[in-house]
């Protein structure tokens, strides 16, 4: 079998102009939102199901391992993919580097890996970590392994056979972890689901793409052009957002960070993980407008808009039916982590607003902004972390994310996009305003549904809460957004608008194929 490259030339734009790569986009968007709907539930399954199966330390200790690959992985990502999608016109001898520097990189990671594993029992002393560090450390080679052809379906926004390949990678996590949980007890099936989840994609990658794997350095310096200062940017991002991982498992214990990172993970998982996928079609999308400011301005403002009017309520509401929620679906073991979703989801779905920057940053080729953002927020989040941990615990911990993960975060975005596009920060949280107005509405909908349960002590009270929470809040900010909406004159640059437009497309070519 050929090589598309080979056979079809370098990736070309999408064809269509303007219009083309709008509807190309849309399109990406909804198999994407579709994907992650999919894969986030496949995701919450496993954790609800082995959360009933394993113990809190047993999160605890795979959740180090995974925090040190974390680490490590940011501190080496060198965004093969993103160079590739932003050199439009990468020949093969591109590919052929992007995929040695994968392979290198793999290859030193697990090395690493093994190495720190050995480190770390003699710190939090104990031998189990030895092993699971060393079961854990092959993800990065089987990434590295990867067609490296595989991201041009990415540049192509042809989302999905990606999205399939991710649904079934989320399966196939799931059921060997629970598998495995089952039969052992044990934190093998999280780290046996670990490994399946970096299986699928490796096998799908040649099905797809297919590739001759041939190795070269000769576009190294193109790449690493591109990505220095992305590497760069995560190592600051993950080290101002993962080095309390380590802290907290050696001075509160593995059993008290298992339940913080189950609560950390859920809060992530269906909120900022829900949306973050959408920077794969903001990015190829803001590639090619970058050039005309206007449209890039108006763009990324139709992103906010969106992004803000899906991300605050997921994240608010999530905080409003933690309690219940957590009670049951994990037990009354997890309690703290219903406490940790409550103080942590609603600063995550405020984040989610700020999901197109990366692209954006990205598509400029801006790269050293991110870095230069990043840095700022760690110099800042370490310390006030390490003080809130040091003198009120967990507690302390959460408020100090709150306000290095909250405020100074959303200023230094808010900078960073004014640099970027132009817009004032004024602008930017001007098409937020109907989302903050139906987020209060929500907020009292949901409290008054609460109120009916004063007392949560029993499956069925946690599960009546549950629903009717949900029930309430939903319908009061949909119901809110809407009505707001068309008060303020149907504007273009809402989720109701893009909605409207792909309803709109959709029924047309029903109507279409009706009347054939």
């Amino acid at each position: 079998m050929s090589d598309p490259i080979d056979t079809q030339g370098p990736a070309q734009a999408p064809a269509g102009g303007a219009s083309g790569i709008g509807s190309k986009a849309v399109k990406a968007s909804v198999w994407v939102m579709g994907g992650v709907v999919f894969t986030r539930l496949a995701n919450l399954a496993m954790t609800v199901v082995l959360a009933r199966i394993l113990l809190p330390q047993d999160f605890g200790l795979v959740a180090l391992a995974t925090t040190v690959l974390l680490m490590l992985q940011a501190i080496t990502d060198l965004s093969l993919g993103n160079a590739l999608i932003h050199k439009q016109d990468a020949d093969r001898a591109d590919y052929d580097t992007a995929f040695t520097l994968g392979v290198l990189r793999g290859l030193l990671l697990m090395a690493i890996m093994i190495g720190a594993g050995a480190v770390m029992v003699k710190v939090y002393n104990d031998p189990r970590l030895f092993a699971i560090m060393a079961a854990i450390s092959v993800r990065p080679l089987m990434a590295g392994l990867m067609s490296p052809y595989y991201i041009t379906l990415a540049k192509h926004l042809k989302f999905s056979v990606v999205i399939a390949i991710e649904s079934l990678a989320a399966v196939l996590q799931l059921v060997a972890a629970v598998a495995v949980a089952w039969t052992t007890h044990s934190y093998w099936g999280i780290v046996a689901g670990v490994i399946a989840a970096g299986l699928v994609p490796l096998v799908a990658s040649y099905l797809y793409a297919p590739y001759r794997p041939r190795f070269s350095l000769a576009s190294t310096k193109l790449i690493l052009g591109f990505s220095i200062w992305v590497t760069l940017n995560q190592f600051i991002t993950v080290i101002g957002n993962r080095f309390d991982n380590l802290v907290i498992a050696g001075v509160l214990g593995t059993a008290t960070f298992g339940a913080y990172n189950v609560g950390n993970n859920i809060a992530t998982m269906l909120t900022q993980q829900a949306i973050q996928p959408l920077e794969r079609v903001f990015f190829p999308s803001f590639v090619h407008i970058a050039a005309d400011r206007d449209r890039l301005r108006a763009a990324f403002q139709r992103s906010q808009s969106s992004l803000f009017a899906v991300g605050l309520p997921l994240g608010v509401g999530l905080a409003l039916v933690a309690e219940p929620l957590v009670s049951l679906a994990l037990g009354p073991k997890w309690h703290l982590a219903a406490v940790v979703i409550q103080l942590i989801a609603p600063v995550l779905g405020v984040q989610v607003v700020f999901g197109a920057v990366n692209a954006v940053a990205y598509a400029q080729g801006a790269t050293k902004d991110l870095f230069q953002r990043s840095l700022w927020q760690t110099l800042v989040r370490v310390p006030v972390v390490l003080a809130g941990l040091y003198f009120w615990g967990l507690t302390g911990l959460l408020v100090a994310r709150i306000l290095s993960g909250g405020l100074l975060l959303s200023v230094l975005n808010l900078m960073l996009v004014q640099k970027l596009t132009g817009l004032t920060p004024l602008e930017q949280v001007k098409v937020t305003w109907r989302s903050l107005v139906s987020t209060v509405v929500m907020i009292a909908a949901a409290l008054a549904a609460r109120s009916l349960f004063p007392n949560v002590e029993h499956h069925a009270d946690a599960l009546y809460a549950t629903v009717a929470i949900s029930i309430a809040g939903g319908a009061a900010y949909v119901i809110t957004h809407a009505a707001v909406w068309f008060m303020a004159g149907r504007p273009g640059n809402s989720i109701e608008a893009e909605l409207a437009r792909l309803l709109s497309k959709t029924t047309g070519r029903f109507a279409r194929l009706r009347n054939a």
